[in-house]
């Protein structure tokens, strides 16, 4: 797992601990590759279901996620 993104989103609660969770993964698996797609990044249709589902969640707003 991407230890900086962890350590970047520690301080993040989206109300619930697996969103957190997702967003460190989210993070790093963008980070590593900024210049791909979200379906390319995450590598596989279960990854990237879970990307769609976290950028559709309410919890997980603009504003929480900073």
């Amino acid at each position: 797992m991407n230890d900086w993104a962890h350590e970047e989103v520690k301080s993040a609660d989206l109300g619930d601990q697996r969103l957190n969770e997702r967003l460190a993964k989210l993070l790093g698996q963008l980070g590593h590759h900024p210049q791909l797609s979200i379906p390319a990044a995450c590598g596989g249709w279960g990854e990237t279901m879970a990307a769609y589902r976290f950028f559709d969640n309410d919890k997980a707003t603009f504003e929480t996620v900073l």
